[in-house]
């Protein structure tokens, strides 16, 4: 033993200081149980910073996100063979609940193997991914899934087929794929289902009488279907429907006054149809709304005025509805909206005003009407709104002065003006923005 070695043995302060340590450390130890850990990584909304470091904490902490954490990932990396085979190999597999990959990550891989490996999965969203009917049928068989998102993909009618097995199931989007009759068919038979996208698939009249038997459903997309008047009858039937997006139909007056009834209704998409007056005068009798979106059609300055008599709304939608000076009038009326959608109307500099004065708004959106610089100050006094489109507004660096002075929003969309490098210097220091959307 030599000199140095001798003295700190024999240092009894040294070893009084080691003794103290252990003990602190086994009070830590005890006081640090596993549901503080619990706790404090359950404040925590990052799932990846959970793996990637608080899983390195310390063994006590990697044995408590192993057996207690419910993880939410999204995968935005494309994935290669050996990254499949390096997260197949992970001890967290089973606390993964809930799974988004970003668009066209898993074409190239073996999908099924690396989904249903994560056995405790409530959650997938694989929208956009090149899924066909091949790799649903292995997904099917996840029977703890409760909610499914693979809209956009390549999926069809023995697909639906598939789906139809998971008597899990409470919410589904296959909009966007290839489901046509048959398909509608299969899927009527989800009897525990309460939300479905089905929208642009091919189920026209016939499948729209099968989804109309889904009397559970709460929630219903069934967008550019060829649903016509008559389809809208079926619908009208759904009467425990609370949302409903029926966009791009083909539907009239005729089809509106059946939907009318559906006095359960809260949420109505019905823009990019062929509803006239009495169309708009019939949904404006529908007390219970409080969001509609009944852009692309002909509304006018008089339809303007039915709208306005909605005293319950708080989401309005009427884009491309020729709309001018004197139906903005009437919807400046509306002091209950938090938010309004009036982009590509004839609005010009003293419809932005009548706006300004709408102190409730927390979204706008008055893109393409031509306001200039002055429609631009006017809105700069909006101080409660959080989120601004005005895109192709016609405003210069005059009117870029205005708006970066709205400290309090959140996103702005100012794309297509003149605003110029020095407007663009002026935004940049807009420091409280996600996202900014600007062109030069």
């Amino acid at each position: 033993m030599d000199k140095r070695q001798r003295q700190d043995f024999e240092n009894p302060q040294l070893i009084n200081s080691e003794e103290k340590a252990k003990k602190v450390a086994k009070v830590q130890q005890d006081v640090f149980s596993d549901d503080i850990c619990f706790e404090i990584i359950s404040m925590l909304d990052d799932s990846w910073f959970i793996l990637n470091t608080c899983s390195l904490i310390s063994k006590q902490f990697f044995k408590v996100i192993k057996e207690r954490s419910k993880l939410a990932i999204q995968f935005q990396k494309k994935f290669t063979e050996k990254r499949v085979k390096l997260f197949m190999k992970s001890q967290f597999m089973n606390s993964i609940v809930k799974v988004k990959f970003s668009s066209r990550l898993l074409q190239a891989i073996e999908t099924p193997k690396l989904i249903s490996a994560m056995k405790q999965l409530t959650s997938l969203n694989i929208y956009d991914n090149g899924i066909g009917d091949e790799e649903i049928k292995y997904i099917s068989e996840m029977k703890q899934l409760t909610s499914l998102n693979i809209g956009y993909n390549r999926v069809g009618d023995e697909g639906a087929k598939y789906l139809s097995e998971m008597k899990q199931l409470t919410s589904l989007n296959i909009g966007y794929n290839r489901v046509g009759i048959e398909g509608a068919k299969y899927l009527s038979e989800m009897e525990q289902l309460t939300s479905l996208n089905i929208g642009y698939s091919r189920i026209g009249i016939e499948g729209v009488k099968y989804i109309s038997e889904m009397k559970q459903l709460t929630s219903l997309n069934i967008s550019k279907n060829e649903v016509s008047n008559e389809g809208a009858k079926y619908l009208s039937e759904m009467k425990q429907l609370r949302l409903l997006n029926i966009y791009h139909n083909e539907i009239g007056d005729e089809g509106v006054k059946y939907l009318s009834e559906m006095k359960q209704l809260t949420s109505l998409h019905i823009g990019y149809n062929r509803i006239g007056l009495e169309g708009v005068k019939l949904i404006s009798e529908m007390e219970q709304l409080t969001s509609l979106d009944i852009s692309e059609n002909e509304i006018s300055d008089e339809g303007a005025k039915y709208l306005s008599e909605m005293e319950q709304l708080t989401s309005l939608n009427i884009d491309y509805s020729r709309i001018g000076l004197e139906g903005v009038k009437y919807i400046s009326e509306m002091k209950q909206l938090t938010s309004l959608t009036i982009a590509y109307n004839r609005i010009g500099i003293k419809g932005a005003k009548l706006i300004s004065e709408m102190k409730q708004l927390r979204l706008l959106d008055i893109s393409n009407n031509e306001i200039s610089d002055e429609g631009a100050k006017y809105l700069s006094e909006m101080k409660q709104l959080i989120s601004l489109y005005i895109s192709e507004i016609g405003i210069g660096i005059k009117g870029v002065k205005y708006i970066s002075e709205m400290k309090q929003l959140r996103l702005l969309d100012i794309t297509r003006n003149r605003i110029g490098k020095e407007g663009a210097k002026l935004l940049s220091e807009m420091k409280q923005l996600t996202p900014l959307c600007l062109e030069l």
